[in-house]
């Protein structure tokens, strides 16, 4: 008999905790559902949602794909020989360069470059000509360039390098005599034969992407309901904490993965970047990081008022995940202390994440410590929100609850006995205060 008893109490706990959870996910549903509903209602901000990552990728990887092409450079030709002008030829012929004018001097081609004119200036000294055919002389070629552009100055050197070298195998190849040097130096490229700077630099930002769609859908979810007087009606639903934090966070996830899938397609497709790796586990590491940014946009939403507030809050937050990213300067070559902040970057880890699998065909068990470090990133960001969202759901709970407690603290401060002095003296003048003056 209570053998029977057993199962039937258990059996019935069984049934109150499956209906339970099946209450918790119909509501949770019903939340999620009204969020689609409301985004597919708001044709502008589900055009942003959807079109607007693709053309972002679309302009930045076509910027970003071709490099730098025709700097204005100044030719000053001392030479004037067959030779000096077969250098202005090769140099001319470099995508790299436009030579836009001729100076008689140095000092006319350096007001070039000070107004802005031009970028780069190419000096060929006297005695350039006759220079290359003695073995006892070298030929003198000046190239300025242009610091204030560090980029500019960059690709003008190296493709002034290319033509030196150019000419020096024209030199060798012209003469029978010259024989081969003591190193054969070969270059392979893996991964990315021809050098091209847009698989890194499109990768980058196809995460920098699904990191702004994602934190911005989140930071307005809450923010939004406030400024239309609908949050008031959340508070009387059903609804628990956890519900609603479900709720908002679904339809958030569901965004950037749909964006995720779109970007990537873009990258194969229209850029001709193949994925090397593995799609479905790129896909499953994207799940944290966008969980990441959902921790962070459901913080700014519950501290922000409005939400022109929360976009400002997120613009500060890109700046800052930006920055410490590597995608501007690479983590290992910043400074000890923004080193050390770098490391709890959710967009740093998942840049690694995106250019392993997509450019190397990294697995998971190579990428193993950005995809734990990713997690446990997610995870405490998440814990964050659900202790703010604990608090209350107003942007100002949080200070209420300070102030209520700095209150508490001072009540229970001026209600302490005085241990200063004996308690004869205190009684004694405690009476004192009670006679009539």
């Amino acid at each position: 008999m209570k053998t029977m008893r057993k199962r039937n109490f258990a059996a019935s706990s069984m049934n109150n905790l499956t209906r339970r959870i099946v209450d918790h996910l119909h509501r949770i549903w019903g939340l999620a559902l009204k969020e689609f509903q409301q985004l597919s209602r708001d044709k502008l901000l589900l055009a942003f949602l959807i079109i607007a990552p693709l053309m972002e990728l679309l302009l930045m990887g076509a910027l970003a794909g071709g490099g730098i092409r025709n700097l204005p450079l100044a030719v000053v030709d001392q030479d004037r020989t067959r030779a000096s002008r077969d250098l202005v030829a090769k140099l001319e012929q470099r995508d790299e360069f436009r030579i836009m004018g001729y100076g008689d001097s140095v000092e006319e081609a350096r007001s070039w470059m000070q107004g802005g004119d031009v970028s780069a200036i190419a000096v060929i000294r006297p005695g350039y000509g006759a220079a290359l055919t003695d073995p006892a002389r070298s030929a003198q070629v000046q190239i300025i360039a242009d610091g204030s552009n560090q980029v500019a100055s960059t690709v003008t050197l190296a493709a002034s390098e290319d033509v030196a070298a150019e000419l020096s195998r024209d030199l060798v190849a012209s003469h029978q005599s010259a024989g081969k040097g003591p190193v054969e130096l070969r270059i392979v490229a893996r991964f990315n034969a021809a050098m091209e700077d847009q698989p890194h630099s499109i990768t980058a930002m196809l995460a920098i992407i699904v990191f702004e769609i994602a934190l911005v859908v989140a930071a307005q979810s809450i923010a939004r309901e406030r400024e239309n007087g609908t949050l008031e009606q959340l508070r009387v639903t059903p609804l628990g904490r956890l519900d609603l934090m479900i709720g908002k966070a679904l339809p958030t996830l569901v965004v950037g993965l749909v964006d995720f899938l779109l970007l990537v397609g873009l990258v194969v497709i229209w850029f001709d970047i193949p994925v090397r790796g593995s799609v479905f586990v790129l896909t499953l590491l994207t799940i944290p990081f966008v969980i990441a940014q959902i921790g962070w946009g459901t913080l700014i939403s519950l501290i922000s008022r409005t939400q022109q507030q929360a976009m400002l809050f997120v613009f500060a937050l890109a700046m800052v995940e930006v920055a410490f990213s590597g995608f501007l300067v690479p983590a290992s070559d910043m400074p000890g202390i923004m080193q050390a902040v770098s490391y709890v970057s959710s967009l740093q880890h998942y840049l690694v994440i995106v250019r392993g699998i997509a450019l190397r065909g990294a697995s998971l068990r190579t990428l193993w410590v950005p995809a734990v470090s990713l997690a446990g990133i997610s995870a405490g960001v998440l814990m964050l929100a659900w202790l703010r969202l604990r608090i209350g759901l107003d942007s100002d709970s949080l200070r209420q609850r300070l102030v209520r407690a700095w209150r508490h603290l001072g009540a229970r401060w001026s209600e302490r006995p005085s241990r200063s002095r004996p308690d004869g003296h205190s009684a004694k003048k405690r009476e004192l205060k009670r006679e009539p003056a």
